[in-house]
Protein backbone atom coordinates (compact mmCIF):
# COMPACT_ATOMS: atom_id res chain seq x y z
CA UNK A 1 0.00 0.00 0.00
CA UNK A 2 1.17 3.49 -0.74
CA UNK A 3 2.24 5.66 2.00
CA UNK A 4 1.40 8.74 0.27
CA UNK A 5 -0.39 11.01 2.90
CA UNK A 6 -4.35 11.81 1.98
CA UNK A 7 -4.48 13.89 5.40
CA UNK A 8 -1.73 16.54 6.63
CA UNK A 9 -2.75 17.98 9.49
CA UNK A 10 0.35 20.97 10.16
CA UNK A 11 0.37 23.22 13.27
CA UNK A 12 -3.36 23.56 13.20
CA UNK A 13 -5.14 25.31 15.98
CA UNK A 14 -8.83 26.40 16.37
CA UNK A 15 -10.60 28.79 19.18
CA UNK A 16 -14.13 29.35 20.21
CA UNK A 17 -15.98 31.62 22.50
CA UNK A 18 -17.95 30.65 25.36
CA UNK A 19 -20.49 33.17 25.74
CA UNK A 20 -22.89 33.06 22.41
CA UNK A 21 -23.75 36.84 22.25
CA UNK A 22 -19.44 37.95 22.04
CA UNK A 23 -19.00 34.87 19.68
CA UNK A 24 -21.28 36.23 16.96
CA UNK A 25 -19.96 39.82 17.21
CA UNK A 26 -16.25 38.36 17.20
CA UNK A 27 -17.24 36.30 14.13
CA UNK A 28 -18.17 39.81 12.28
CA UNK A 29 -15.42 41.82 13.23
CA UNK A 30 -13.30 38.63 12.16
CA UNK A 31 -15.61 38.46 8.95
CA UNK A 32 -14.38 42.19 8.11
CA UNK A 33 -11.08 42.01 9.30
CA UNK A 34 -10.89 39.08 6.17
CA UNK A 35 -12.98 41.60 3.77
CA UNK A 36 -9.99 44.49 4.13
CA UNK A 37 -7.26 41.41 4.38
CA UNK A 38 -6.31 41.85 7.78
CA UNK A 39 -5.00 38.62 9.10
CA UNK A 40 -6.46 37.70 12.26
CA UNK A 41 -4.76 37.29 15.35
CA UNK A 42 -3.84 34.90 17.69
CA UNK A 43 -4.51 36.43 20.55
CA UNK A 44 -7.49 34.82 23.06
CA UNK A 45 -10.09 37.88 23.44
CA UNK A 46 -12.23 37.66 26.30
CA UNK A 47 -14.37 34.28 26.89
CA UNK A 48 -12.17 32.32 23.41
CA UNK A 49 -10.04 29.03 24.70
CA UNK A 50 -8.36 27.11 22.01
CA UNK A 51 -10.33 23.68 21.30
CA UNK A 52 -7.61 22.51 19.36
CA UNK A 53 -3.98 23.95 19.44
CA UNK A 54 -1.39 23.51 17.55
CA UNK A 55 -1.53 19.66 16.07
CA UNK A 56 -0.05 17.89 13.57
CA UNK A 57 0.11 14.62 11.78
CA UNK A 58 -0.57 12.69 8.68
CA UNK A 59 -2.74 9.95 8.00
CA UNK A 60 -1.66 7.74 4.58
CA UNK A 61 -3.53 6.09 2.00
CA UNK A 62 -4.75 2.76 3.50
CA UNK A 63 -4.08 3.84 6.98
CA UNK A 64 -6.78 3.36 9.98
CA UNK A 65 -6.12 6.08 12.43
CA UNK A 66 -7.91 6.07 15.95
CA UNK A 67 -8.30 9.62 17.51
CA UNK A 68 -8.27 9.25 20.99
CA UNK A 69 -8.72 11.35 23.94
CA UNK A 70 -10.79 12.32 27.18
CA UNK A 71 -14.03 14.26 26.33
CA UNK A 72 -13.99 17.93 25.48
CA UNK A 73 -9.68 17.09 24.43
CA UNK A 74 -10.95 18.56 20.87
CA UNK A 75 -11.48 15.22 18.76
CA UNK A 76 -14.88 16.16 17.12
CA UNK A 77 -13.63 19.50 16.59
CA UNK A 78 -10.50 17.78 14.52
CA UNK A 79 -12.28 16.02 12.15
CA UNK A 80 -15.20 18.89 11.64
CA UNK A 81 -11.57 20.97 10.74
CA UNK A 82 -10.28 17.84 8.33
CA UNK A 83 -14.22 17.60 6.98
CA UNK A 84 -14.30 21.30 5.58
CA UNK A 85 -17.11 22.18 8.49
CA UNK A 86 -14.65 25.20 10.05
CA UNK A 87 -11.59 26.28 9.27
CA UNK A 88 -8.83 26.72 11.31
CA UNK A 89 -7.50 29.79 13.45
CA UNK A 90 -3.89 29.01 12.43
CA UNK A 91 -1.90 26.43 10.54
CA UNK A 92 -2.83 24.07 7.76
CA UNK A 93 -5.14 21.00 6.65
CA UNK A 94 -4.11 19.55 3.17
CA UNK A 95 -6.44 16.85 1.68
CA UNK A 96 -5.99 14.90 -0.90
CA UNK A 97 -9.44 13.22 -2.22
CA UNK A 98 -13.21 13.16 -1.60
CA UNK A 99 -14.24 13.05 2.18
CA UNK A 100 -16.82 11.21 3.77
CA UNK A 101 -19.38 12.34 5.46
CA UNK A 102 -18.67 13.63 9.21
CA UNK A 103 -20.59 10.49 10.85
CA UNK A 104 -22.90 11.67 13.54
CA UNK A 105 -25.99 10.04 14.55
CA UNK A 106 -28.53 11.50 11.97
CA UNK A 107 -26.42 14.06 11.19
CA UNK A 108 -28.17 15.06 7.88
CA UNK A 109 -31.33 13.23 7.73
CA UNK A 110 -34.51 15.20 7.76
CA UNK A 111 -36.67 13.82 10.46
CA UNK A 112 -39.86 14.34 8.07
CA UNK A 113 -38.80 12.30 5.69
CA UNK A 114 -37.91 8.80 4.48
CA UNK A 115 -34.88 6.05 5.04
CA UNK A 116 -34.87 5.94 1.42
CA UNK A 117 -35.47 9.64 0.40
CA UNK A 118 -33.22 10.77 2.94
CA UNK A 119 -30.50 8.40 1.21
CA UNK A 120 -30.97 10.65 -1.95
CA UNK A 121 -31.00 14.00 -0.34
CA UNK A 122 -27.44 12.81 1.35
CA UNK A 123 -26.15 11.20 -1.79
CA UNK A 124 -27.29 14.77 -3.53
CA UNK A 125 -25.42 16.90 -0.74
CA UNK A 126 -22.38 14.93 -1.65
CA UNK A 127 -22.47 16.16 -5.25
CA UNK A 128 -23.30 12.51 -6.08
CA UNK A 129 -24.76 12.62 -9.51
CA UNK A 130 -28.68 10.12 -9.53
CA UNK A 131 -28.36 7.76 -11.47
CA UNK A 132 -25.09 7.09 -9.24
CA UNK A 133 -27.31 7.06 -6.01
CA UNK A 134 -29.61 4.71 -8.25
CA UNK A 135 -27.39 2.67 -8.95
CA UNK A 136 -25.93 2.08 -4.97
CA UNK A 137 -29.20 2.36 -3.41
CA UNK A 138 -30.24 -1.49 -3.48
CA UNK A 139 -26.71 -1.74 -2.13
CA UNK A 140 -27.05 1.03 0.29
CA UNK A 141 -30.51 -0.45 1.76
CA UNK A 142 -29.21 -3.72 2.12
CA UNK A 143 -26.35 -2.85 4.32
CA UNK A 144 -28.30 -0.14 6.48
CA UNK A 145 -30.61 -3.55 7.28
CA UNK A 146 -33.67 -1.63 8.51
CA UNK A 147 -36.06 -3.53 6.07
CA UNK A 148 -38.97 -1.92 5.69
CA UNK A 149 -38.65 0.90 7.95
CA UNK A 150 -36.61 2.25 4.91
CA UNK A 151 -39.64 3.49 3.81
CA UNK A 152 -40.73 5.37 7.53
CA UNK A 153 -39.73 8.97 8.53
CA UNK A 154 -36.38 8.96 10.09
CA UNK A 155 -37.66 10.66 13.36
CA UNK A 156 -39.48 7.21 14.03
CA UNK A 157 -35.59 5.74 13.96
CA UNK A 158 -34.08 4.33 17.00
CA UNK A 159 -30.42 5.39 17.04
CA UNK A 160 -28.59 2.29 16.09
CA UNK A 161 -31.21 2.48 13.06
CA UNK A 162 -29.84 6.02 12.41
CA UNK A 163 -26.26 4.89 12.67
CA UNK A 164 -27.03 2.35 9.93
CA UNK A 165 -28.23 4.06 7.79
CA UNK A 166 -26.06 6.97 7.60
CA UNK A 167 -22.92 4.91 7.92
CA UNK A 168 -24.28 2.69 4.74
CA UNK A 169 -24.59 5.90 3.03
CA UNK A 170 -21.00 7.06 4.22
CA UNK A 171 -19.44 3.98 2.94
CA UNK A 172 -21.23 3.91 -0.61
CA UNK A 173 -20.24 7.12 -1.72
CA UNK A 174 -16.47 6.06 -2.58
CA UNK A 175 -14.96 8.62 -0.29
CA UNK A 176 -11.05 8.65 -0.23
CA UNK A 177 -11.20 9.92 3.21
CA UNK A 178 -13.64 8.62 5.88
CA UNK A 179 -14.17 10.25 8.89
CA UNK A 180 -15.74 8.34 11.81
CA UNK A 181 -17.14 9.68 15.02
CA UNK A 182 -18.46 7.51 17.56
CA UNK A 183 -20.74 5.77 15.09
CA UNK A 184 -20.08 1.92 16.46
CA UNK A 185 -21.65 3.63 20.05
CA UNK A 186 -24.39 2.28 19.05
CA UNK A 187 -26.38 -0.36 16.97
CA UNK A 188 -26.22 -4.29 18.04
CA UNK A 189 -23.32 -6.36 17.55
CA UNK A 190 -24.26 -7.93 14.52
CA UNK A 191 -24.12 -4.29 13.10
CA UNK A 192 -20.60 -2.85 14.45
CA UNK A 193 -19.07 -6.11 13.15
CA UNK A 194 -20.18 -5.77 10.00
CA UNK A 195 -19.33 -2.18 10.09
CA UNK A 196 -15.75 -2.48 11.33
CA UNK A 197 -15.30 -5.11 9.08
CA UNK A 198 -16.41 -2.71 5.90
CA UNK A 199 -14.00 -0.23 7.01
CA UNK A 200 -10.44 -2.77 7.12
CA UNK A 201 -12.02 -3.30 3.82
CA UNK A 202 -12.03 -0.03 2.36
CA UNK A 203 -8.25 0.90 4.30
CA UNK A 204 -6.86 -2.49 2.50
CA UNK A 205 -8.73 -0.74 -1.24
CA UNK A 206 -6.80 2.48 0.02
CA UNK A 207 -8.80 4.56 1.67
CA UNK A 208 -7.64 6.41 4.30
CA UNK A 209 -9.91 6.36 8.14
CA UNK A 210 -9.46 8.10 10.89
CA UNK A 211 -11.74 6.67 13.99
CA UNK A 212 -12.80 8.18 16.90
CA UNK A 213 -14.11 6.34 19.60
CA UNK A 214 -14.51 6.05 23.30
CA UNK A 215 -14.16 2.47 23.01
CA UNK A 216 -10.17 1.33 23.25
CA UNK A 217 -11.24 -2.17 22.40
CA UNK A 218 -12.68 -1.22 18.92
CA UNK A 219 -10.10 0.90 18.56
CA UNK A 220 -7.06 -1.63 19.23
CA UNK A 221 -8.93 -3.83 17.21
CA UNK A 222 -9.41 -1.62 13.65
CA UNK A 223 -7.07 0.65 14.00
CA UNK A 224 -2.73 0.24 13.01
CA UNK A 225 -1.78 3.89 14.27
CA UNK A 226 -3.72 6.10 17.21
CA UNK A 227 -3.24 9.99 17.63
CA UNK A 228 -3.53 11.49 21.52
CA UNK A 229 -5.12 14.74 22.32
CA UNK A 230 -4.97 15.87 25.72
CA UNK A 231 -6.56 19.07 26.39
CA UNK A 232 -6.56 20.65 22.85
CA UNK A 233 -2.88 19.48 22.17
CA UNK A 234 -1.37 16.92 20.56
CA UNK A 235 0.30 14.23 22.52
CA UNK A 236 1.32 11.80 20.20
CA UNK A 237 0.95 9.79 17.46
CA UNK A 238 2.44 5.56 17.22
CA UNK A 239 1.23 2.62 17.13
CA UNK A 240 -1.74 1.66 18.60
CA UNK A 241 -0.90 -0.47 21.26
CA UNK A 242 1.19 2.26 22.30
CA UNK A 243 -1.00 5.11 22.29
CA UNK A 244 -3.51 3.25 23.97
CA UNK A 245 -1.40 2.17 27.17
CA UNK A 246 0.04 6.19 27.52
CA UNK A 247 -3.79 6.82 27.49
CA UNK A 248 -4.82 4.90 29.97
CA UNK A 249 -1.65 5.74 32.03
CA UNK A 250 -2.57 9.07 31.57
CA UNK A 251 -6.27 8.74 32.41
CA UNK A 252 -6.00 6.32 35.46
CA UNK A 253 -4.87 7.09 38.67
CA UNK A 254 -2.56 4.94 40.16
CA UNK A 255 -4.54 3.58 43.48
CA UNK A 256 -8.29 4.13 43.19
CA UNK A 257 -10.71 3.52 46.18
CA UNK A 258 -12.25 0.41 47.32
CA UNK A 259 -15.92 0.65 46.78
CA UNK A 260 -18.49 -1.37 48.38
CA UNK A 261 -22.20 -1.68 46.41
CA UNK A 262 -25.19 -0.76 47.99
CA UNK A 263 -26.16 -3.71 49.97
CA UNK A 264 -23.13 -5.40 50.16
CA UNK A 265 -22.27 -3.91 53.60
CA UNK A 266 -25.62 -5.91 55.46
CA UNK A 267 -23.62 -9.22 54.58
CA UNK A 268 -19.75 -8.66 54.79
CA UNK A 269 -17.11 -5.51 54.24
CA UNK A 270 -13.62 -6.20 52.92
CA UNK A 271 -10.94 -4.98 55.55
CA UNK A 272 -8.07 -5.52 53.33
CA UNK A 273 -7.08 -7.08 50.15
CA UNK A 274 -3.65 -7.87 48.47
CA UNK A 275 -1.18 -9.92 45.93
CA UNK A 276 1.87 -11.82 46.97
CA UNK A 277 4.57 -13.34 44.87
CA UNK A 278 5.65 -16.97 46.35
CA UNK A 279 5.03 -16.55 49.74
CA UNK A 280 6.59 -12.87 50.11
CA UNK A 281 5.18 -9.49 51.12
CA UNK A 282 2.39 -7.80 49.90
CA UNK A 283 3.28 -6.11 46.68
CA UNK A 284 1.52 -3.77 43.86
CA UNK A 285 3.81 -5.19 40.83
CA UNK A 286 4.74 -8.67 39.44
CA UNK A 287 6.56 -10.37 36.65
CA UNK A 288 3.90 -11.91 33.98
CA UNK A 289 3.57 -16.07 34.98
CA UNK A 290 4.84 -15.47 38.42
CA UNK A 291 3.57 -17.38 41.38
CA UNK A 292 0.88 -15.13 42.68
CA UNK A 293 -1.59 -15.39 45.97
CA UNK A 294 -4.64 -13.25 46.29
CA UNK A 295 -5.58 -12.43 49.79
CA UNK A 296 -8.67 -11.56 51.33
CA UNK A 297 -9.24 -10.58 54.88
CA UNK A 298 -13.20 -9.68 55.13
CA UNK A 299 -15.71 -8.93 58.27
CA UNK A 300 -18.86 -11.69 57.82
CA UNK A 301 -21.60 -9.49 59.37
CA UNK A 302 -23.59 -12.26 59.66
CA UNK A 303 -23.52 -16.22 58.68
CA UNK A 304 -22.96 -16.44 55.11
CA UNK A 305 -23.45 -19.86 54.22
CA UNK A 306 -21.09 -21.50 51.58
CA UNK A 307 -20.95 -17.91 49.51
CA UNK A 308 -19.46 -18.50 46.11
CA UNK A 309 -16.01 -16.20 46.00
CA UNK A 310 -15.17 -14.41 42.10
CA UNK A 311 -12.34 -12.38 41.58
CA UNK A 312 -13.02 -10.55 38.57
CA UNK A 313 -9.88 -8.87 36.83
CA UNK A 314 -10.08 -5.92 34.48
CA UNK A 315 -7.61 -3.67 32.68
CA UNK A 316 -8.20 -0.04 34.83
CA UNK A 317 -9.86 1.49 31.78
CA UNK A 318 -12.71 -1.17 32.79
CA UNK A 319 -13.06 -1.91 28.39
CA UNK A 320 -13.26 -5.30 29.34
CA UNK A 321 -12.95 -8.48 31.64
CA UNK A 322 -9.94 -10.32 31.34
CA UNK A 323 -9.89 -12.96 33.68
CA UNK A 324 -12.51 -14.66 36.04
CA UNK A 325 -10.97 -16.99 38.90
CA UNK A 326 -14.03 -18.37 40.67
CA UNK A 327 -14.49 -21.34 43.55
CA UNK A 328 -16.25 -24.22 42.16
CA UNK A 329 -19.72 -24.30 42.07
CA UNK A 330 -19.73 -27.57 43.70
CA UNK A 331 -21.21 -27.42 47.37
CA UNK A 332 -18.26 -29.54 48.84
CA UNK A 333 -15.86 -27.07 47.47
CA UNK A 334 -16.94 -24.26 49.80
CA UNK A 335 -17.12 -23.25 52.93
CA UNK A 336 -19.38 -21.77 55.48
CA UNK A 337 -18.51 -18.56 57.51
CA UNK A 338 -19.89 -17.36 60.75
CA UNK A 339 -19.80 -13.86 61.50
CA UNK A 340 -16.45 -11.98 62.34
CA UNK A 341 -13.48 -11.77 60.47
CA UNK A 342 -11.91 -14.10 57.90
CA UNK A 343 -8.91 -14.75 55.45
CA UNK A 344 -9.47 -16.55 51.86
CA UNK A 345 -6.57 -17.08 49.62
CA UNK A 346 -6.70 -17.90 46.15
CA UNK A 347 -3.07 -18.88 44.47
CA UNK A 348 -2.28 -19.02 41.11
CA UNK A 349 0.89 -21.26 40.19
CA UNK A 350 1.86 -19.12 37.18
CA UNK A 351 -0.28 -15.58 36.60
CA UNK A 352 0.32 -15.37 33.02
CA UNK A 353 -1.63 -11.72 32.30
CA UNK A 354 -0.04 -9.46 29.30
CA UNK A 355 1.63 -6.88 30.71
CA UNK A 356 -0.68 -4.00 31.93
CA UNK A 357 -2.04 -2.41 34.55
CA UNK A 358 -5.21 -4.21 35.99
CA UNK A 359 -7.77 -4.13 38.66
CA UNK A 360 -9.84 -7.03 40.86
CA UNK A 361 -12.94 -6.68 42.04
CA UNK A 362 -15.00 -9.04 43.93
CA UNK A 363 -17.98 -10.71 43.96
CA UNK A 364 -19.70 -13.24 46.45
CA UNK A 365 -22.58 -15.20 45.71
CA UNK A 366 -24.94 -17.05 48.13
CA UNK A 367 -25.80 -20.62 49.21
CA UNK A 368 -28.33 -20.43 45.73
CA UNK A 369 -25.70 -18.86 43.25
CA UNK A 370 -28.66 -16.78 41.75
CA UNK A 371 -28.69 -14.67 45.07
CA UNK A 372 -25.79 -11.77 45.05
CA UNK A 373 -24.48 -11.24 48.54
CA UNK A 374 -22.22 -8.24 47.59
CA UNK A 375 -19.90 -6.64 45.50
CA UNK A 376 -16.95 -4.60 45.81
CA UNK A 377 -15.18 -2.81 43.27
CA UNK A 378 -11.12 -1.68 43.28
CA UNK A 379 -10.07 -4.26 45.95
CA UNK A 380 -6.60 -4.41 44.48
CA UNK A 381 -4.77 -2.48 41.93
CA UNK A 382 -1.45 -3.77 40.19
CA UNK A 383 0.78 -3.88 37.44
CA UNK A 384 2.17 -6.56 35.33
CA UNK A 385 5.46 -6.45 33.94
CA UNK A 386 6.57 -8.56 31.10
CA UNK A 387 9.04 -10.82 31.86
CA UNK A 388 12.28 -11.55 29.59
CA UNK A 389 11.71 -11.94 26.15
CA UNK A 390 7.99 -12.53 26.31
CA UNK A 391 6.37 -11.74 22.90
CA UNK A 392 3.59 -9.77 24.28
CA UNK A 393 1.90 -6.75 23.39
CA UNK A 394 0.67 -4.18 25.80
CA UNK A 395 -3.41 -3.17 26.24
CA UNK A 396 -4.85 -5.34 22.88
CA UNK A 397 -8.47 -7.07 23.67
CA UNK A 398 -6.41 -10.00 24.91
CA UNK A 399 -5.08 -10.42 28.14
CA UNK A 400 -4.05 -13.41 29.14
CA UNK A 401 -0.99 -15.63 27.75
CA UNK A 402 -2.07 -19.79 28.16
CA UNK A 403 1.17 -21.57 29.20
CA UNK A 404 1.73 -24.34 26.60
CA UNK A 405 4.30 -27.09 25.47
CA UNK A 406 5.10 -27.49 21.43
CA UNK A 407 6.26 -30.02 19.95
CA UNK A 408 7.11 -31.04 16.11
CA UNK A 409 5.98 -33.88 15.01
CA UNK A 410 7.07 -35.79 12.18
Amino acid sequence: MSEEPLIRVDGVAKKFCRHLKRSLWYGVQDVGREMLGIRRSDQLRRDEFWAVDDVSFTVSRGEIMGLVGHNGCGKTTMLRLINGLITPDRGTIDIKGQVGALIQLGAGFSPILSGRENIHINAAVLGIPTAEINRKLDAIIEFADIGEFIETPVRSYSSGMRARLGFAVAIHMNPDILLVDEVLAVGDLAFRNKAMERMMAMANSGVAVVFVSHNLSQVDRLCSSAVMLKEGRFFGKGPTAEILAQYVEDNQPKHKDMLHHSGTEKTFTVNKAYLSVGNGPPVERFVSGDQVTISLEFLAIKEMECPLFSFIIEPVDKRAVALVISQSRQMEHRTSFLPGKHVIEARLPSFSLLPGRYSIRLSILGLDTSILLGRVDNIINFDVTPRPNQLAITNESYFVEIPVEWSVVD
